[in-house]
């Protein structure tokens, strides 16, 4: 089974409330995630800003306050809203794109998800082809949910946090080709290559110099 992306992390300001995390998930045929999150949040007084962990490679597409583009900052995996929450109620919808990430062995794909952050959690994630109910698997765990599944579409609904998988078969998104997984390989393992690297490198200057000081 190759896995596509593992989930988000909602970070709830002080003083507030998040009462409602909606996420849907459309993932493109030529492996590509849309991610909508609508998040409805209850500010007690003004409050910090509404902070989100996003994937590092996540390109944002939007983000609109009560109705209004607001203005973000955009750091990494991290994404800050530029204004304090006011008190009363406030609704933000996030939306980014991201990079699948797969592996490459298995009979099926398979998108899994952390949802957590929020008193009511719902999902849905859309397949790019209208993928029969019958090849699709949805299950959750980490807490009691509702799931169900239709052709092409998987949904979720939780009070505590889960971490959800969809599963489905192989031929519905695109496989990546040997280079894209060289580079995922690499920003995974970024530091343990860099440390290999310079180990082998000094390793390769003190034999040179062993071998001039014996000419």
């Amino acid at each position: 089974m190759r896995t596509i992306l593992i989930g988000l992390l909602l970070a709830s300001p002080v003083q507030a409330r998040i009462l409602d995390l909606h996420t849907e998930i459309r993932i493109a045929k030529t492996g590509e995630l849309l991610v909508t999150e609508r998040i409805t949040v209850e500010s007690r007084d003004k409050t910090p800003r509404l902070e989100r962990e996003v994937p590092s490679e996540a390109r944002i597409v939007e983000v609109i306050h009560n109705g209004h583009p607001a203005i973000y900052v955009h750091e990494g995996a991290r994404l800050r809203a530029d204004a304090p929450l006011l008190n009363g109620r406030h609704l933000y919808q996030i939306t980014y794109r991201a990079p699948l990430r797969t592996e490459m062995f298995g009979e099926h794909d398979a998108l899994e998800w952390r949802l957590h952050g929020a008193e009511r959690m719902t999902a849905e994630v859309f397949l790019p082809s209208s993928v029969p109910a019958r090849q699709i698997k949805a299950q959750a765990s980490g807490a009691d949910y509702q799931s169900f599944v239709r052709d092409g579409r998987a949904a979720f609904r939780a009070q505590e946090p889960i971490t959800f998988s969809v599963r489905f078969p192989r031929g519905v998104i695109q496989d990546p080709g040997m280079s894209q997984r060289a580079l995922w390989l690499f920003s995974d393992h970024f530091g343990p290559v860099l440390l290999a690297f310079l180990l082998g490198s000094s390793v390769g200057v003190i034999l040179y110099f062993r071998r001039r000081s014996r000419l």
